[in-house]
C-alpha cells in the first residue's frame, strides 16, 4: 500500500461467537485455530501499509472482544507499531467481555469502546439472535469506567416487528440515564442472506418507523445527545473521529477480510473470501474514481452529517461550484423546504433529514 500519511485505518475482526438473526456483514462463528491462522495474515497485509501513524484506529467486526486474551495481546502489541492515535477504538459485546480483556485494552492505550447493545429488553435481545442481557451491560460499562475508559458508546436498533413506541421509549430512556458519551440507533434493515431475511420477517411499517425515527431525534437531543449524523449521537465533543473520516469523505485504510478502503482517487474492496483471504490474495476490487463520482460520493456522504457541506471548502476540493453544478437539484429542494443554505453550508433541514435518500435522487440527476 502506498503511502500517503493517511489519518485513519479500519481492522476487521470477522469472528462471533453467535451470529445475530438480522446480521449480514462478513462474519463467522469464533474458532480458536482459524482465528489466529487469520491473525497472521491480517499482520501481513497490515505489513503493506509504510506509514507508522494514524490519528485514529477502529477494530470493528465480526465481534472483536469474542478472541482469545492472548490472540487480542497478538494484534494489539502488533497495532501499537502505529503511533500517535488519538482516538482508539474497538467494538465489544458484553458476553464475550472480561477484566483481563478490559486490562488488555487499557495496555495497549485503546481509549474508546462501543458496545453492542441493541436494545435493553431481554425478551426481544433473545427473539433477535442477541446472547447478552441488560444486566451484562451495565457490568461492562461499569468494568469499562473501573479500568479508566470512559469514552464509552452504544449501538442501538429500533424497527423490530411488533415492537412499540412506548418500548422503544424504554431504550431511549435507558440510554441516556446509563454514563454513555455516544449513542448509535439504527432502523432495522431485512438482508436476504440474513436469518430474517431467510425467514421472512416483518419490520414494523414504514409510517411506524417514521414516527420512531422523529421520535428518537427529539428525545436524545432534549436529553444531551445532540444529533450530528444521520444514526449518531454524542454529547459535547464525543462525535466519533474515526466515522467522521468516512463522512468528510477522507482516505482511509480498512484491513482484513472484506474491509475497503480510501485512497486519492480510487476505492478498494477486500475480498470476503476466507480461503483466498488466507493465502494472502486481499484485494477483491479495486476502483478508479472518476471526478463526477468524486463530488457526488462527497455531497452524499457529507449530507449525512448535520453540519452538511462547507461550500467554500468543497468547491476548493473539487475545483467547481456546488451551487452552479447542482443547481436544480438545490434550488428543487430549497422550494420543498428539504434543504437549506446556511452560514456558507448547504445541508438538510429537519424534514430533509427524514428523505435523504430521495433528495440525492435529484442530485445524480
Amino acid at each position: 500500500m502506498e503511502n500517503s500519511n493517511i489519518e485513519s485505518l479500519y481492522v476487521h475482526i470477522p469472528f462471533c461467537n453467535s451470529i445475530c438473526y438480522y446480521c449480514d456483514f462478513s462474519r463467522c462463528l469464533y474458532q480458536y485455530s482459524l482465528a489466529e491462522r487469520y491473525l497472521d495474515h491480517l499482520i501481513k497485509e497490515l505489513d503493506l501499509i509504510k506509514q507508522n501513524t494514524f490519528k485514529t484506529i477502529y477494530i470493528g467486526g465480526g465481534t472483536p472482544s469474542c478472541l482469545k486474551e492472548e490472540q487480542l495481546e497478538k494484534l494489539l502489541s502488533y497495532l501499537s507499531r502505529f503511533k500517535d492515535v488519538s482516538e482508539y477504538t474497538i467494538e465489544v459485546n458484553c458476553e464475550s467481555f472480561s477484566v483481563e480483556k478490559a486490562k488488555i485494552f487499557k495496555k495497549y492505550g485503546i481509549n474508546r469502546v462501543s458496545i453492542g447493545v441493541q436494545s435493553f429488553n431481554d425478551i426481544l435481545l433473545n427473539k433477535i439472535g442477541r446472547k447478552h442481557t441488560s444486566q451484562q451491560v451495565y457490568q461492562t460499562i461499569d468494568l469499562l469506567r473501573e479500568i479508566g475508559i470512559d469514552n464509552i458508546s452504544i449501538d442501538l436498533i429500533f424497527g423490530f416487528h411488533n415492537q412499540s413506541l412506548s418500548e422503544l421509549l424504554k431504550d431511549l430512556q435507558t440510554a441516556v440515564s446509563l454514563p454513555v458519551k455516544h449513542i448509535s440507533i439504527y432502523d432495522l434493515e431485512i438482508y436476504p442472506s440474513s436469518k430474517f431475511g431467510l425467514e421472512n420477517y416483518q419490520k414494523v411499517d414504514m409510517q411506524t418507523s417514521f414516527i420512531m425515527y422523529q421520535t428518537i431525534i427529539d428525545f436524545l437531543n432534549s436529553h444531551g445527545f445532540t444529533q450530528y449524523e444521520i444514526s449518531n449521537f454524542a454529547i459535547e465533543n464525543y462525535q466519533s473521529i474515526h466515522n467522521k473520516t468516512y463522512w468528510y469523505y477522507d482516505n482511509y485504510y480498512g484491513a482484513g477480510l472484506s474491509a475497503s478502503g480510501k485512497i486519492g482517487k480510487y476505492r478498494y474492496q477486500n475480498t470476503s473470501n476466507f480461503v483466498e483471504y488466507l493465502n494472502d490474495h486481499y484485494l477483491q476490487e479495486k476502483t478508479i474514481l472518476h471526478d463526477n463520482d468524486l463530488i457526488f460520493e462527497a455531497l452524499m456522504m457529507n449530507l449525512r452529517l448535520n453540519e452538511g457541506i462547507d461550500i467554500n471548502k468543497f468547491d476548493k476540493r473539487f475545483n467547481c461550484s456546488i451551487l452552479e453544478k447542482y443547481s436544480n437539484a438545490i434550488e428543487k429542494n430549497l422550494k420543498k423546504g428539504l434543504i437549506e443554505i446556511k452560514e456558507n453550508h448547504l445541508k438538510t433541514t429537519y424534514q430533509g433529514i427524514f428523505v435523504l435518500n430521495d433528495i440525492l435522487i435529484d442530485f445524480c440527476d
